[in-house]
């Protein structure tokens, strides 16, 4: 469960007249929709298991280093 969600759209009566004000908000209000998306889905990813010693000392090994390295 994600505490994260869009307000409701602005009702068109609630709109400025301008229409380059208009336009400005619209842009705006489809930014912030990506942006709230994103910040949904990286709200309900989850962290990658930790690498176990034999993971490490591999990765370790693969970077030119050694286990005394790691100590």
């Amino acid at each position: 469960m994600t505490l994260i969600h869009a307000l409701p759209p602005i009702a068109p009566n609630e709109r400025p007249r301008n229409p380059g004000v208009r336009e400005q908000l619209q842009r705006l209000e489809e930014v912030a929709r990506a942006e709230i998306q994103e910040l949904q889905q990286l709200a309900g990813a989850r962290p990658a298991p930790p690498a176990t010693a034999a993971e490490v000392l591999g990765m370790a090994w693969d970077l030119g280093l050694d286990g005394e390295a790691l100590k």
